[in-house]
């Protein structure tokens, strides 16, 4: 199942940068399972693939976006048409929003598995990547390590910034690295530059997905 057999088979385009990311091979976390930590993970610790290091983030192989689209309760409602990305942790959906769709620009949202709602990230995929790549080090829990933490906090950081860099605005990469320099952010702070950067009047707005 490719990128554009899923385009064809549900009537939509993914952003322009998505495909880059795909041409780039950017979008396999390799095989993931039970073993992926100890067998996979240390052979991309050094070149991190799309949001590796994100701190509630766990990529979507192509052949289970298609299942979603066709057959996740995400679609139920045909209402909204959601594209997904990626889970959480908790089983919830990150995923393009084609119904608030402005030009270039469509949203990234995150989609709760057990609520009526819908969280609005970013405009965009560009700037969802910026802001994933600040909170990967905002406010980091010592109980609930993630795995930026595996090794070299610094090095990791470093290493994601590189190969996310071609997928941000300078502006944004000099952020980012300029975080990473000083190796820790809090909320506070994160707040402030997201809503100086990548801010809109949608930025955190919440939507019900499911009404009846």
């Amino acid at each position: 199942m490719t990128l554009e057999s899923i385009e064809q088979e549900h009537h939509f385009a993914y952003p322009a940068l998505y495909k880059q990311l795909h041409q780039n091979g950017m979008l396999s976390w390799g095989k993931l399972g039970p073993d992926w930590y100890k067998q996979t993970f240390p052979l991309l610790k050094e070149n991190p693939p799309f949001l590796l290091y994100a701190s509630d983030f766990e990529i979507i192989d192509q052949p289970d976006i298609a299942g979603e689209i066709s057959e996740g309760p995400l679609f139920a409602d045909k209402k909204h048409q959601f594209v997904p990305i990626g889970y959480t942790g908790a089983g919830d959906w990150y995923a393009f929003y084609y119904n608030l769709k402005n030009g270039d620009d469509i949203p990234v949202v995150l989609v709760y598995h057990d609520a009526d709602k819908a969280v609005i990230l970013a405009k965009n995929l560009q700037d969802f990547i910026f802001a994933t790549l600040l909170e990967a080090i905002a406010c980091i829990d010592p109980d609930y390590p993630g795995l930026i933490e595996a090794g070299d906090l610094k090095t990791n950081a470093r290493n994601f910034l590189r190969t996310h860099a071609p997928y941000m605005t300078q502006q944004q990469q000099e952020i980012v690295s300029d975080v990473y320099e000083k190796g820790t952010l809090s909320g506070e702070e994160l707040n402030s530059i997201l809503q100086a950067e990548i801010g809109f009047d949608l930025l955190n707005t919440t939507f019900r997905y499911q009404e009846v």
